[in-house]
């Protein structure tokens, strides 16, 4: 009786749609639009098809946002798209995606944003790598502990820091708008689909993290109305902001020197339209702007395992709440391996191995919209896809055709990340043996 009591005990509902949005903001705009622009043009060899691959990245996500946000406010439920899984695929389907996103794609995201952020403080204070890493280890642990102590909590840091972060990005783009003079096409290379698709996939990849904003859903006030109006709201801002930000790039420096100066392509403009002030500017903004994804992160990611263990496919153990209403155990698995992987130091890699896997399950719940339609048509929907089935169709065709971009470009990279994932099927069969509770049942 105590055990069924415990099972139904939801997490404190106290997240507003602001805090929502700015979550959505702030796990999105991280360290991609920082050192993604370089890759893009580099791709692509061309201002115009540059600022498109920008263009076609938001409007494919906000396609995936827009259908995949219908699933989030009929099935409001803690974990996300792997509660939206299993209520359409069944218990593998969600299996697989949270196995993948617990043990490799959340710690590794939160080991590689504070990684990046210790580098980032080694610029006001130089320091050994092994003093790098602890500190790393160290602004992760204070997140963690701020988020352990209630939702809300994170929720003010997240806003805070999602304003704080666009104020560098908005001044950037404001003066290489009005001062930026340094534009141009190259005058030699050729343009190319190969190039165009390895430039959409990197924009894409500056776009990712919108749809964790789910794994909270069962913490948001009104999730059936926050929920989707945050997903989408917080896409459409992010977008604006990346095409604005790279038009001022290009408006800043010729082309050539864009794509020659990779990941270092906004210090030069930084350079350019602020001088030595710019360069200090730009790097408390990016110190900014990755501990707010990675607040995000932390806040969200342990939403996973923890709804995987009240349906029964983590142990139970992962399911214990806080006397704050987080889920503690969920948290200390994360700060766990994300700790191990900080330590290794060699985690980034794998996190880009799983892209490919991650857009998998993006196009399987994009498809599973459709799917239940007509499975449950009475289904209590809130929000419905605009222009159905126009836009769950398009969303489906961008999906496939980064799917087929990866495969063609990083062949290698992606089998990988459907190895790694399938290598989830034994453990499925192992968790869902004995001890463990019964399967997530249909709300």
């Amino acid at each position: 009786m105590d055990e069924k009591v415990e099972l139904k005990e939801e997490l404190r509902r106290e997240i507003g749609i602001f805090p929502a949005v700015a979550t959505v903001v702030g796990l999105v705009i991280g360290s991609g639009v920082f050192f993604k622009p370089g890759k893009v043009f580099a791709s692509t060899q061309d201002i115009t098809w540059g600022i498109l691959a920008w263009v076609l990245g938001g409007v494919i996500t906000l396609l995936a946002g827009l259908t995949i946000a219908e699933l989030a406010a009929a099935i409001p439920q803690t974990g996300g798209l792997y509660a939206w899984l299993h209520r359409i695929y069944g218990r593998m389907s969600s299996f697989l995606y949270g196995w993948i996103y617990t043990i490799i794609v959340g710690p590794g995201t939160i080991a590689a944003l504070a990684i990046i952020f210790a580098i980032q403080v080694q610029v006001f204070f130089p320091m050994p790598n092994l003093s790098m890493k602890l500190v790393a280890i160290g602004i992760m642990l204070l997140l963690t502990l701020s988020n352990y102590f209630g939702a809300k909590y994170g929720g003010y840091i997240q806003t805070v820091s999602t304003v704080a972060k666009l104020i560098p990005l908005l001044m950037i783009i404001a003066v290489g708008l009005t001062r930026g003079t340094g534009g141009q096409a190259m005058a030699e290379g050729a343009f190319s689909g190969a190039g165009f698709s390895a430039a959409l996939v990197a924009a894409l990849w500056a776009y990712d993290g919108w749809q964790t904003i789910g794994n909270i859903s069962g913490e948001l006030k009104n999730p059936r109305r926050d929920l989707p109006l945050s997903i989408i709201l917080g896409i459409v801002i992010v977008a604006v902001v990346y095409t604005a930000i790279n038009i001022a790039i290009v408006r800043t420096l010729p082309l050539d020197t864009i794509a020659g100066a990779g990941t270092t392509a906004i210090n030069l403009v930084s350079d350019r339209l602020f001088g030595e002030f710019g360069a200090t500017l730009l790097a408390i903004g990016i110190m900014i702007s990755i501990f707010g994804c990675l607040n995000g992160h932390v806040l969200t990611d342990p939403r996973i395992p923890f709804a995987m263990a009240q349906g029964g496919d983590f142990p139970r153990i992962l399911r214990r709440l806080s006397p704050y209403k987080t889920p503690t155990n969920a948290f200390l698995l994360q700060t766990l391996l994300a700790s191990i992987y900080i330590a290794t130091g060699t985690f980034d890699a794998l996190t880009n191995l799983v892209v490919f896997t991650m857009y998998i399950f993006f196009v399987a719940g994009m498809v599973g919209v459709m799917i239940l339609r007509r499975r449950e048509p009475n289904l209590r929907r809130p929000y419905t896809v605009p222009l159905y089935p126009v836009v769950p169709v398009l969303g489906i065709i961008g999906g496939i055709y980064i799917l087929y971009s990866t495969l063609a470009t990083d062949t290698a990279n992606a089998l990988y990340g459907v190895v790694v994932t399938l290598l989830g099927i034994p453990f499925f069969y192992l968790f869902n043996r004995k001890y463990f509770l019964p399967a997530l049942e249909k709300e």
